[in-house]
């Protein structure tokens, strides 16, 4: 990674620098990201307590929001 573009990116306010990592987060495709077989098991056993538990679930927003409540 080129020293000048981290440099511009450390200038940038935590919340700017979270929007800039879900943007970038958002541009890789599932063949970028290496999953190995654990990974995989634990990702289907969720999406399988997804499935048999739906009302278990939080929205996203709710989970940042109780985050955000946790570190005040």
């Amino acid at each position: 990674m080129k020293a000048d573009l981290l440099a511009a990116a450390l200038r940038l306010s935590p919340s700017e620098r979270l929007e800039l990592i879900e943007a970038l987060w958002d541009t890789l495709a599932e063949q970028d990201l290496p999953v190995t077989p654990e990974e995989q098991a634990l990702l289907d056993a969720r999406l399988a307590d997804l499935d048999a538990n739906p009302n278990d679930q939080s929205p996203w927003e709710d989970v940042k929001a109780r985050l955000k409540q946790r570190r005040r």
